[in-house]
């Protein structure tokens, strides 16, 4: 028997999905880096990340700084026309 859900009187509010870019860095990792730039995009709740660029640098034996370009993704609700 499938479930039904009972109607909301109020229709959601519209929104679209806008997408910023930042950058990141971490002396830890690449996940850590991503955090970074997801913090530095300064959105209150990001719905998603898209990983655009990756580099790090290198100190003859091992990656030593982690640096990441990303495009997060977010909803803003939309404004009713007056």
């Amino acid at each position: 028997m499938p479930v039904r859900r009972k109607k909301s009187s109020r229709p959601s509010p519209a929104s679209v999905v806008r997408i910023t870019e930042a950058t990141g860095e971490s002396p830890r990792s690449w996940d850590s880096a991503v955090a970074a730039a997801v913090k530095a995009a300064d959105v209150n709740a990001p719905v998603g990340v898209e990983v655009a660029r990756m580099w790090a640098d290198w100190d003859g034996r091992r990656l030593s700084r982690y640096r990441v370009t990303v495009k997060v993704a977010y909803r803003q609700r939309l404004q009713a026309p007056r």
